[in-house]
């Protein structure tokens, strides 16, 4: 896959099934069985952070392959706002480094622009320490995590 194949760029509305799908194939690989998708409720959670958050998706060839949505939020307990990331997602058959850097730039980029702190809180899945190394690699610093415990 040549790296000037891949595109970056902000989601439309008229995307979101496309990204919904998307996103169904990380089910998949997800450590804990969240169930079936409920197509009409991740549609309305798209569509809804594509007219009100950051959502960007990867396109390779003309096929959306990848894409990360991120909204500024607060804490419950203070008033100083961050940028959390609600997604993060590249279809296993597209995964590189070169993808995950240009989406993590891109997102630092509009942290930046907004002069908010960026926390990426997706990290679950397949390949734990894969992802860690490469978040690091990225200049991330690691501060909490996610564990389960299946019942």
């Amino acid at each position: 896959m040549e790296k000037d194949k891949y595109k970056i760029r902000q989601a439309r509305i008229d995307e979101a099934v496309k990204i919904r799908e998307l996103l169904k194939t990380w089910l998949k690989e997800a450590p804990f069985n969240f169930g079936n998708t409920n197509n009409k409720k991740s549609l309305e959670n798209i569509v809804f952070y594509i007219k009100n958050s950051f959502v960007i998706v990867v396109e390779y060839e003309n096929v959306i392959v990848g894409t990360l949505a991120a909204t500024i939020d607060e804490t419950l307990y203070s008033d100083k706002k961050f940028l959390r990331t609600l997604w993060l997602h590249v279809h296993p058959k597209y995964r590189n480094f070169h993808v995950f850097r240009a989406m993590m730039l891109v997102f630092k980029e509009y942290a930046l622009t907004k002069k908010v702190t960026a926390i990426c809180e997706i990290f679950q899945g397949k390949d734990v320490g894969r992802k860690h190394n490469a978040f690091t690699k990225l200049g991330f610093e690691v501060i909490g995590g996610t564990y389960i415990v299946n019942g």
